[in-house]
């Protein structure tokens, strides 16, 4: 048990120290966010968001499995901590994700990120080889490198937003993807108040904001800069561009957020975006390749 918690304290200042470092900007806005963060991961908060959002996709592509089991699925942008990842092999499936942050290191972050994924997995209450990385390619998201008509599902969560060439994206997820394989992609929407990436990180979806820092900043004055990649697209960019290899199956927004932000001065100097657009936060898109059935025992 000592061993256990003073893993977990090490934990907690090694994400303090790797967060510091993904946002690294002079007086950093996030910095007060930070203990927050270590309490929502130790508290399951973190990985009650991640489970349910497995539980959304489950529920979206069940009809469409054919009762279909095991599946070979794709996470694209799996991140560091892995959670959809870990998830998804959790259940059976044969899983293989692909980030740029894949690649093998050792260090303080590293280690970090580690027991970060320990936490996950015990508060997610699966077990933590499932989060090894035996299947896990540092690789680029435009460039797969995997053969044709390879996966029953691809998936991504919170990512498709930083992809800076999303027509190649979607055109090797259709190579990749079986026919009748299905994508389903969850979306942090650029046009919702907290798009841009620089407000908050621990509050989903965004309901209060900073002291001084005004709604849709990121889309009117941009007086708070960026510290991520954004594509800066729009939901009908997204639709369009999966409609040129795909079947859409279905698109919704899961989460809403700002409405009570969105005044009738704000919504009048943003009249090119709907209210629709302006409010959901979490845009999930679904969609099938032509051809066959997704296949069982992988």
């Amino acid at each position: 048990m000592i061993v256990y918690l003073a893993g977990l304290a090490l934990g907690q200042l090694g994400i303090l120290f790797c967060l510091n470092k993904e946002y690294d900007t002079p007086m950093n806005p996030y910095l007060a966010e930070y203990p927050r963060y270590v309490w929502q991961l130790l508290a399951g908060v973190r990985s009650g968001m991640e489970c349910r959002g497995a539980q959304q996709r489950e529920s979206d592509i069940a009809s469409y499995l054919n009762g279909a089991g095991s599946l070979r699925i794709l996470d694209l942008a799996n991140g560091r901590l892995r959670p959809q990842y870990t998830i998804l092999r959790a259940s059976g499936h044969q899983v293989y994700g692909i980030d740029m942050v894949n690649r093998p290191r050792f260090t303080g972050t590293d280690l970090a990120y580690r027991v970060a994924r320990q936490i996950y997995a015990w508060r997610m209450g699966v077990s933590v080889q499932a989060a090894a990385a035996q299947t896990l390619v540092c690789g680029d998201v435009g460039r797969l490198p995997f053969p044709d008509n390879f996966f029953d599902l691809a998936t991504s969560v919170a990512a498709f937003e930083h992809f800076l060439d999303v027509p190649a994206v979607v055109a090797e997820l259709e190579r990749v993807l079986r026919p009748g394989g299905l994508v389903w992609v969850l979306i942090h929407t650029f046009a919702s108040p907290s798009g841009g990436h620089n407000v908050t990180f621990t509050e989903i979806p965004l309901r209060h904001l900073p002291e001084g820092v005004d709604a849709w900043d990121h889309l009117r004055k941009r007086r708070l800069p960026f510290h991520v990649p954004l594509n800066e697209w729009r939901k009908d960019q997204y639709l369009k561009t999966f409609a040129r290899h795909f079947e859409v199956l279905k698109h919704y927004c899961l989460a809403r957020e700002g409405e009570h932000l969105l005044t009738p001065e704000i919504q009048a100097e943003l009249s090119d975006y709907s209210v629709d657009e302006l409010t959901c936060g979490a845009l999930v898109i679904v969609v099938r390749k032509a051809g066959g059935k997704v296949a069982d025992g992988r």
